[in-house]
């Protein structure tokens, strides 16, 4: 039996006859973009969330990229992230024209604040936390740290939909967050997708505008379309809001699917295989299960023979990215022993109860 590590087949009838109906509503009225669903999503995910504004936009790294730039990150700042990430997180501050500045990781694989605390420079604009396969940051101490040295927190919760801290969601700590909706994500599009949430009015009128091509219309002054600022085309299409909107209504189902076998990972797997852990009063997003593990590539490779697919995550690290070495100039250990011992398991809401033992056998086997 094979067991893939994403499957993004849609298998229930129920589920398929409503994405159906969704798509042929739109070609009913046919506003193939910006059309009323994406207004009726970004209300619903600006509830979902706890903002007071949510902007759709073509993808996660869309999302990242407006919400620092709405923000005022540009030429001549620094902005603290980790390097234990998707080269998106970089190239979003990197596009802005700011300089990313790498702080170590912890061992649960998030950003540590001590790190961040020693990064700080008289340049520093922003801090950008990641939260590490659905994995809240410490954002309470984050928090702290950047309103105590005038800094600005713009969230990178592309792996984080859901996921709360102290009871608030992801997304919801920081002046602005870029949220991702590919199709491996919880919240998952069909299609590229992202939202850029925020609750600052002037941050929400500028990504209003940052989406299309920096312009804005006033039909009162008989403005159309007037550039104000270089920007380009991050509009979200209708057919993936309209489908968004049925995927949040399973989402739900699909998260104590997801929580189910993370919970039996946490529970049955061997104690030599370290689980990434949580945070006092954490809801974990869910959207990957991480692990590490001494002798990974032995792991990985004997689980791949058993049909078993893995993966290494954000191998390299972004300050090892040949673009930005010059920016490599603090160590990371811990980053980099994390990044040598990181390992994803199949963790979807597709997963059978015997294939989540089987995965557990195995690395049971792997040990013996």
């Amino acid at each position: 039996m094979r067991i893939p590590i994403f499957d993004l087949r849609v298998d229930e009838p129920d589920l398929k006859a409503e994405l159906m109906g969704a798509f042929s509503r739109v070609l009913d009225h046919g506003r193939l973009f910006m059309g009323p669903e994406v207004e009726e999503f970004e209300e619903k995910i600006a509830t979902n969330i706890g903002s007071r504004y949510a902007v759709g936009v073509g993808s996660g790294s869309s999302a990242l990229y407006m919400a620092l730039k709405a923000c005022g990150i540009g030429p001549g700042d620094e902005v603290i992230t980790t390097p234990l990430t998707w080269i998106i997180t970089v190239n979003a501050i990197a596009a802005c024209g700011a300089t990313p500045v790498f702080a170590d990781v912890r061992e649960d694989f998030n950003i540590d604040p001590e790190s961040i605390k020693v990064r700080i420079s008289k340049k520093t604009k922003a801090i950008v936390p990641m939260h590490y396969a659905g994995h809240m940051c410490e954002m309470d101490t984050i928090c702290e740290i950047a309103e105590k040295n005038n800094l600005i927190v713009v969230e990178d919760a592309a792996q984080a939909f859901g996921a709360t801290l102290n009871g608030k969601k992801a997304g919801s700590f920081s002046l602005a967050a870029g949220i991702s909706m590919n199709p491996m994500k919880v919240l998952a599009g069909y299609g590229e997708a992202g939202v850029v949430v925020t609750s600052d009015q002037e941050i929400y009128k500028r990504l209003t505008r940052l989406r299309h091509a920096g312009t804005t219309s006033d039909p009162k002054k008989n403005i159309t379309n007037e550039c104000l600022e270089v920007s380009l085309n991050h509009k979200m299409d209708t057919i993936n809001a309209a489908l968004l909107i049925v995927a949040l209504k399973h989402l739900p189902e699909k998260r104590k699917k997801r929580e189910a076998v993370a919970r039996r990972y946490d529970r049955e797997l061997p104690e030599p295989i370290r689980r990434q852990g949580y945070l006092a009063e954490e809801v974990h997003g869910r959207y990957v299960y991480a692990v590490s593990v001494n002798a990974r590539d032995e792991l990985k490779h004997f689980l791949e023979n058993k049909q078993i697919e893995t993966k290494i995550f954000n191998e390299p690290l972004a300050c090892d990215a040949p673009v930005y070495k010059q920016y490599n100039n603090y160590p990371v250990p811990v980053a980099r022993k994390m990044l040598e011992s990181n390992l994803i398991l199949p963790s979807h809401d597709n997963l059978s109860d015997e294939q989540i033992a089987f995965v557990i056998d195995m690395c049971f086997d792997f040990l013996v």
